[in-house]
């Protein structure tokens, strides 16, 4: 089973990096085009476009990564003030939650990218090909589904996850 969660590790990470880098190349292609456009009056055509997509894939890439290192945003006014079984409770409940929206938002953008690469479906102005920008929302709701099941199997994350309850930002 360690082999699992080490692997469900390195991938968040991986895609993590991933979309790191691809902020990165999004703030480099605004900032040239920016520069282009004030100094020779000509913007790079497409990129509004790409800078979107990069942007889409900085923000699904990065979110299981998060997730695996509790992370996210977490609105617990209220749940820092119950004792701690009723805390471990609606830790619990969250965590169906996150599964349930997760599972529906996989099969549903499944089927969009499924219907697009159907289609072929490209982009207006770069021509480039939409589906495997797509497939980044299954993949990143299908890790963020395993790395919450990993939280019922490893006492080694629930243990991580209280401590993210109690650290200040």
């Amino acid at each position: 089973m360690n082999r699992v969660f080490t692997l469900i590790d390195k991938l968040a990470y991986g895609l993590f990096i991933v979309g790191v880098l691809g902020g990165i190349a999004m703030a480099a292609l605004i900032f040239v085009s920016t520069m282009l456009r004030y100094l020779i009056g000509s913007p790079i055509s497409y990129s509004d476009e790409l800078a979107g997509l990069l942007f889409f894939s900085m923000a699904f890439l990065s979110l299981p990564h998060v997730l695996n290192k509790g992370r996210h945003i977490r609105i617990d006014l209220l749940t820092n003030a119950l004792p701690a079984p009723l805390r471990r409770l609606s830790e619990t409940f969250s965590g169906l939650v996150l599964i349930a929206f997760a599972s529906i938002f996989f099969y549903e953008s499944w089927d969009f990218m499924s219907f697009s690469m159907e289609i072929d479906a490209h982009s207006d102005i770069s021509n480039l090909l939409l589906w495997p920008w797509m497939a980044l929302m299954p993949t990143a709701m299908g890790l963020c589904i395993l790395i919450q099941l990993r939280r019922a199997f490893d006492p080694a994350q629930l243990a991580m996850s209280e401590a993210a309850h109690e650290e200040p930002l």
